[in-house]
């Protein structure tokens, strides 16, 4: 069987391997560091459809781990619980660390993942 008229295909971007990994049931915290002079931006959150969704989450709150769905280009999605009041979000990788206090050496993600 011949597959010559199909188009080829470029293969998928490799995610950058700084992206954290987490498991279902683990605790994480917002990664979302402000700029200096900067004013206060929301998290990028999605629904479970992919639209943003307003919040209040902060940096350093913490949130467990619910579910994840994986992303070729974009890299993982979380669905993330946060403890306080059990609200729920999905979240790409970038935006969760796993220490509730920033390294000096890290940086903050430089914008939200283009869709």
């Amino acid at each position: 069987m011949s597959f010559n008229h199909l188009p080829t295909s470029k293969p998928a971007t490799r995610r950058s391997k700084q992206e954290p990994v987490f498991c279902v049931g683990w605790r994480a915290f917002v990664n979302w560091r402000h700029s200096v002079g900067q004013p206060p931006a929301p998290v990028p959150l999605a629904d479970q459809h992919g639209n943003p969704l307003a919040n209040d989450l902060a940096d350093g709150e913490e949130v467990e781990i619910v579910a994840w769905h994986p992303r070729a280009r974009e890299g993982a999605t979380y669905q993330v619980r946060r403890l306080v009041d059990g609200r729920e979000w999905w979240i790409a990788a970038v935006y969760l660390r796993r220490q509730r206090h920033v390294d000096a050496s890290h940086t903050p993600p430089a914008e939200a993942p283009r869709r």
